[in-house]
């Protein structure tokens, strides 16, 4: 009996997830694109200023290092 009812609990959930599913507003191609240019500039510009700050922090302790 409880083999059934845990049958039933797997297909009730399925069965909701299927009707979430038919709820969710899904971007547009165009949408998708113009958030992914976004996210990829974003990524250009932190990873740049990384760079630049790890590059001066090792030019400022190779200063004191080899004094």
């Amino acid at each position: 009996m409880a083999d059934t009812a845990k049958k039933s609990n797997i297909m009730k959930h399925f069965r909701d997830t299927k009707a979430e599913m038919k709820k969710v507003s899904w971007p547009t191609r165009k949408e998708v694109f113009k958030h992914t240019q976004v996210v990829l500039i974003a990524i250009t510009i932190i990873g740049l200023a990384l760079w630049l700050a790890d590059l001066a922090f090792g030019t400022v302790l190779n200063f004191f290092i080899m004094k």
